[in-house]
């Protein structure tokens, strides 16, 4: 296809049906272990639309929606995948009153506020509408599209008492997706990039460290040993160590992150006892190209600070969290492909940078699929990079339809040509 024709079916999208597939998705509460019901919906979206679709169970009651465009046969398969799993359920204590914390979509003065909106049914709206933009022009396609609309993907992860489906989040639906049949030849994933390019992301390894005491009384709390206390050491030389980290691993003007994100310890119901254990969670953001087995040394490291300033403290070491980075190279054919349309519809090329972020890009491209990220959320009201939290999750309308056109000439620049086109391997 020429420009063109492909700038004809791009400009075919209408803001109102963008804007009704994102509050319809919002409109579904998706919290993580829960996904049946967004997927069920999806599934008969799709079906309507008239896209071949079906449910993938990867675990009991939790589900991948996969939806298909078949082509002439000799093409190649464009996957676009999106989580429809959603951050917090809205019900946490302490969230901020705000409609963007809230599973009900409110639209107000071009912006989409809701649960999800943000991370990452935006993303996911952009590509059904791209998909249905395709579906009804109806061009000869010689390759597939597949949409990818998957499960588990938030970062909610099984440690200590906090176990099931609820926390088994990670990528699960998608690794369960290439595990069974999910081939493809390159992948965008509609993540919150504020419509920048993103073809390297971090990774992430979770820690607890445990210290443990010993039983007592309040009454003889000397004969005990107070586990909180020497947890102590540990807070007390984090800061400085966490600042020497971020020095110490930089890439492309990135630092590498870590930070104590969860403390539990003692016994709430009992106010009388000397508390026997106290768990610091942490995580590791590690950049590009760093493996997750430097981060052992790195706790090690942590704890020898820690143990300068308390010698007799020990402590129990667990990861529960490892996640690679990833990278494609910065010419890969779907980079190219995501700059072309792009600047097709903007009429220049798109920012690049570093995600912060793991997403499912990593599972793809463990598994041999080139994958960049690419997607609507990011840009907010008041001007905060990226996320506003007293307002909580919202979306430009205006970068939802410019990400779905984007989505569109991706699609069609694709599926158009032939493998041999596309310079793949053919037979």
């Amino acid at each position: 296809m020429d420009k063109k024709q492909i700038s004809q079916i791009v400009n075919s999208i209408d803001p109102k049906r963008v804007t009704d597939i994102a509050v319809e998705l919002v409109d579904i509460p998706s919290p993580t272990g829960s996904e049946f019901p967004i997927a069920e919906c999806i599934d008969a979206m799709l079906k309507d639309i008239g896209i071949d679709s079906m449910l993938q169970e990867f675990e009991p009651e939790r589900f991948n929606t996969i939806g298909r465009i078949n082509g002439g046969g000799d093409g190649a398969t464009l996957l676009f995948n999106g989580h429809i799993d959603m951050s917090f359920t809205g019900d946490e204590a302490y969230l901020p009153n705000a409609h963007g914390y809230k599973p009900k979509a409110f639209v107000k003065d071009g912006w989409i506020h809701g649960m999800g909106i943000h991370n990452m049914k935006s993303g996911v709206a952009a590509f059904i509408a791209a998909a249905e933009a395709v579906a009804k022009a109806g061009p000869d396609l010689r390759g597939n599209i597949v949409l990818a609309c998957v499960g588990g993907e938030i970062e909610r992860h099984a440690v200590t008492e906090y176990q099931g489906a609820a926390f088994r989040g990670g990528g699960c639906g998608t690794k369960h997706l290439i595990n069974n049949g999910g081939i493809a030849d390159m992948a965008v994933v509609g993540e919150p990039t504020q419509r920048r390019l993103v073809v390297e992301h971090v990774g992430s390894v979770g820690v607890r460290l445990t210290t443990r005491g010993l039983p007592a009384p309040l009454r003889v709390a000397d004969q005990g040993d107070d586990a909180l206390i020497k947890m102590k050491a540990l807070f007390e030389v984090f800061d400085d160590f966490a600042a020497d980290y971020g020095k110490r691993h930089e890439y492309k003007g990135q630092s590498g992150m870590v930070h104590l994100h969860s403390i539990e310890g003692g016994w709430p119901y009992r106010c009388n006892r000397v508390p026997i254990f106290c768990h610091a969670f942490m995580e590791f953001r590690i950049l590009p190209y760093e493996t997750m087995r430097d981060v052992p040394l790195e706790v090690e490291k942590l704890i020898g600070l820690a143990q300068q300033v308390n010698p007799d403290v020990k402590f129990d070491v667990e990861y529960f969290v490892s996640l690679p980075s990833v990278s494609v190279p910065e010419d890969a054919d779907i980079a190219n492909r995501v700059r072309a349309a792009h600047t097709l519809v903007e009429g220049q090329p798109p920012e690049e940078h570093v995600g912060k972020f793991f997403s499912d890009a990593a599972h793809l491209v463990a598994y041999g699929v080139p994958s960049v990220n690419y997607g609507p959320s990011g840009r907010t009201i008041s001007g905060k990079v990226n996320w506003d939290p007293l307002i909580g999750e919202h979306t430009n309308i205006a970068d939802i339809v410019g990400t779905a056109r984007t989505f569109t000439a991706i699609m069609l620049d694709v599926a158009s040509k032939s493998r041999a086109e596309l310079k793949l391997k053919t037979l």
